[in-house]
């Protein structure tokens, strides 16, 4: 990837992410590099930075809970506060989450369910639903 991408990219994960804003050049290279061959600079055209921003910011998420901000002020975004609890039973203990990638928002086995675990995730789907034009069969018996 072109330096000149790498910054664009760099600048624009900066802005969506602010917790992310200290990184160092280098490291965002490098988590921009991991994000890179999930995705077609050709299918996204004109999205394609911000899809890659949204992408990046969303594995970094996942991968290290950030915390960031003045005056006591926090942005997380870490998996385990994703996972609200929608109900709970005392008699016999029962515990639900409210997480559609568990509770059935996204299919068994779906290749997007990952993605519906941080805001950044969600704001990928949404380019890629703008982008990706998804192929159906139809007419076909399964097996």
């Amino acid at each position: 990837m072109k330096i000149d991408s790498v910054r664009k990219i760099a600048a624009i994960l900066r802005t969506i992410a602010p917790e992310f804003k200290d990184k160092t050049d280098d490291d965002l290279r490098i988590w921009i590099e991991l994000a890179e061959p999930y995705l077609s600079e050709g299918k996204y055209g004109k999205l394609y930075p911000q899809a890659i921003a949204y992408l990046t910011a969303h594995k970094m998420s996942l991968n290290v809970p950030a915390s960031a901000g003045t005056q006591g002020e926090k942005i997380d975004t870490s998996v385990k506060n994703t996972m609200n609890v929608a109900s709970f039973t005392e008699g016999s203990t029962s515990i639900s989450f409210n997480n559609s990638a568990v509770s059935g928002g996204a299919a068994s086995g779906d290749a997007d369910a990952e993605y519906l675990l941080t805001a950044y995730g969600l704001q990928f789907l949404a380019i890629k639903k703008r982008c990706i034009v998804p192929i159906m069969i139809s007419g076909m018996k399964r097996m």
